[in-house]
């Protein structure tokens, strides 16, 4: 017992650790990249005009005969001669449109299958449940469209092609 504790008071200054050689650890991990922080992009909302041809421009070449006269310039549209309006916002930023209603049905397949052959004649067909004094109606729908001018247009071709006397009415976003 004497030994054991002779051992344990005298072992520690033997094996200190002084004058044994310890090897250095190296990383070959490289330093984390320094990524500056962007700050947070501010979202706008885009101003679409919708149902647009594009504006061709030709520039004139430059006569020889007159070099200090400048070039003209030449605009054409593939549309008819007539004065475009920009287009109107509501209180959302959101800009107002227009759509062709067709009909008000109160039997909704009715409603369902004049919807099903506009869009099958390639039309943007859509319905709305309408509240009226005849009771709950479905109005089917053709646009909507930005462009006032291009309705009446539109107006006339579905009265041709589906024998409708549509009204022109304005586009409102349905409610969820």
């Amino acid at each position: 017992m004497v030994l054991l504790a002779l051992a344990l008071i005298f072992l520690p200054f033997i094996f200190d650790g002084q004058g044994s050689y310890q090897d250095t650890i190296s990383s070959r991990i490289p330093d984390p990249p320094a990524v500056p922080v962007l700050s947070e992009p501010v979202p706008t909302r885009p101003l679409i005009i919708a149902d647009t041809e594009a504006v061709r421009v030709t520039e004139a070449a430059e006569s020889t005969a007159e070099p200090e006269t400048k070039p003209t310039v030449a605009v054409t549209t593939s549309e008819p001669a007539f004065t475009r309006e920009p287009p109107s916002f509501d209180d959302n930023g959101l800009p107002q449109g227009w759509s062709v209603r067709l009909g008000s049905f109160s039997d909704s397949a009715n409603a369902a299958n004049l919807l099903q052959r506009l869009q099958a004649a390639g039309y943007k067909a859509y319905t709305r449940v309408i509240s009226s004094d005849q009771g709950t109606l479905t109005g089917v729908f053709v646009g909507p469209w930005i462009d006032r001018l291009r309705v009446d247009d539109y107006q006339q071709r579905l009265q041709d092609e589906f024998q409708l006397a549509g009204i022109i009415v304005r586009y409102e976003l349905e409610r969820l």
